[in-house]
């Protein structure tokens, strides 16, 4: 098993010298021995938030993909994932360019999340239906592999239609950058049996994703693929304490997780705590 950080690039962490904070997570993380670098997926928020919404519509929320490409070049071991990059928002061939470009300018260290999206009122802006977004999805990630792989791709779906071009650079890595699909709906988990190369999961513990991991396993062999091969990754999302988290890493071993990646803003909206608790984690963990 291996590790994660989702970097400071939104919320509080991001109001002051974001820039400076993001490449210093970004560095102390690959030099403590994690993994992988995450980052988040919002484009606009509605100005007046009604319910209970995990994010301040007042704070800054750096683009995801730019972030990844500018670290592309300040680090040279970790990988660089999109957790998760909601595909309904951008036109397939203008976010394949992207991720090919970063796997191309990091040599190959990208990791494509993707999901579908939940946020009505960011799709009415953008001029995308909702309620769509689960075709679309399905249409960019095949999208996605046949631009990636095919010397002249061509796709004809309900939403995207193309032929006879160029695509180019492909991404380094063969066939393509893994795509990871998150999400804990059927609909998701359907979407990791039938395309993805693997689960990004979301919960407060280990017996959160017991069920749903069963399930996706389950689905993976009626589509006439090996479970075994799919890449598992979890986010503890309401993990009360990072040493709590700490407690449950033999439990997420035992269920087959791969990758846990840490979302510090569960924790804390300090930068300075933010890195005492990466520190803290990857002392614990050893994972230098």
């Amino acid at each position: 098993m291996d590790y994660g950080i989702i970097l400071p690039h939104f919320s509080a962490f991001a109001h002051e010298n974001p820039a400076e904070r993001i490449l210093t997570a970004a560095t102390t993380a690959e030099a403590l021995g994690y993994g992988t670098l995450w980052v988040a997926d919002h484009i606009v928020f509605p100005s007046k938030i009604e319910g209970s919404y995990a994010f301040n519509p007042e704070d800054p929320f750096l683009d995801p993909l730019t972030v990844l490409a500018a670290l592309a070049y300040k680090t040279t071991t970790v990988k660089l994932g999109t957790a998760v990059l909601i595909l309904p928002y951008r036109h397939p061939l203008a976010a394949a360019k992207a991720l090919a470009t970063i796997d191309v300018l990091s040599g190959g260290r990208t990791v494509v999340g993707v999901g579908a999206g939940w946020l009505e009122q960011e799709f009415t802006a953008l001029g995308t239906s909702i309620t769509e977004r689960g075709a679309r999805t399905n249409e960019t990630m095949d999208i996605f592999k046949a631009v990636w792989t095919q010397e002249t791709p061509a796709f004809s779906g309900k939403h995207f239609q193309f032929a006879d071009i160029k695509f180019i650079p492909k991404p380094v890595q063969q066939p393509h950058p893994p795509i990871l699909v998150g999400g804990m709906t059927k609909g998701a988990l359907r979407r990791i049996a039938r395309r993805g190369d693997g689960w990004i999961a979301m919960g407060k513990g280990p017996d959160d994703i017991q069920e749903p991991l069963a399930a996706l396993r389950e689905l993976t062999s009626q589509a006439g693929r090996n479970p075994d091969d799919l890449q598992i990754c979890m986010l503890p999302l309401g993990a009360p304490s990072v040493d709590q988290l700490i407690q449950d890493i033999p439990r997420y071993a035992e269920l087959g997780v791969h990758h846990v990646y840490l979302s510090f803003r569960a924790w804390t909206n300090e930068f300075a705590e933010l890195m005492r608790l990466m520190e803290h984690f990857a002392k614990e963990m050893k994972l230098a």
